[in-house]
């Protein structure tokens, strides 16, 4: 029973906390499992499902996710450059 009219002493349901780090992507139909710490710049394919923590600046795809390889980091420079360019830095 996951009816959200069934009270909670009927069902079992996890209720985690997910984090999403800066500069993080997730693709269009995917699942974060509760509990899950998606790490800076973590890239998730469209319909993957994350069932464990990300390394950083990493690119993720599948089910389950796994790491395929790594993210180029060149976005920190553009977000340094706007940052300058605003008067935020």
């Amino acid at each position: 029973m996951t009816n959200p009219t069934i009270p909670d002493e009927y069902k079992k349901e996890m209720k985690k906390e997910v984090t999403i780090g800066k500069h993080s992507i997730v693709g269009a139909g995917s699942i974060i499992m509760p509990g899950v710490t998606l790490a800076e710049g973590t890239s998730i394919g469209a319909l993957s499902l994350v069932r464990k923590r990300t390394e950083e600046w990493s690119i993720y795809l599948g089910n389950p996710a796994k790491k395929i390889t790594n993210r180029k980091k060149d976005l920190l420079d553009l977000e340094k450059q706007y940052l300058e360019n605003e008067g935020k830095l």
